[in-house]
């Protein structure tokens, strides 16, 4: 069996808690841009809300990961460490 080196990790902009602090920002606004739309019948405020989704789903795949390994992390539960690696998620 060969060995596999691992690819170098690119440095990523945002920890995982600092996306998880992004996406936990965005979701209240997006929750009551939902519920306006919902409750109002305006049908067109759900444009931005399901913009607002989307980003906070790009965000959690590309920063929900472990910076070391770059695993992706469990995207339930708490998380204090990888499950790959054993890194301290800070």
């Amino acid at each position: 069996m060969a060995d596999r080196k691992a690819k170098p990790q690119r440095p990523r902009r945002w920890t995982p808690m600092q996306a998880q602090g992004v996406i936990g920002r965005m979701v209240v606004p997006a929750m009551l841009l939902t519920m306006a739309a919902i409750y109002l019948e305006w049908l067109w405020l759900l444009v931005p809300a399901g913009v607002l989704w989307v980003i906070m789903l790009i965000i959690l795949f590309l920063y929900w990961r472990c910076p070391a390994c770059g695993k992706t992390l469990p995207k339930m539960g708490r998380v204090h460490e990888c499950p790959g690696c054993g890194t301290k998620i800070d």
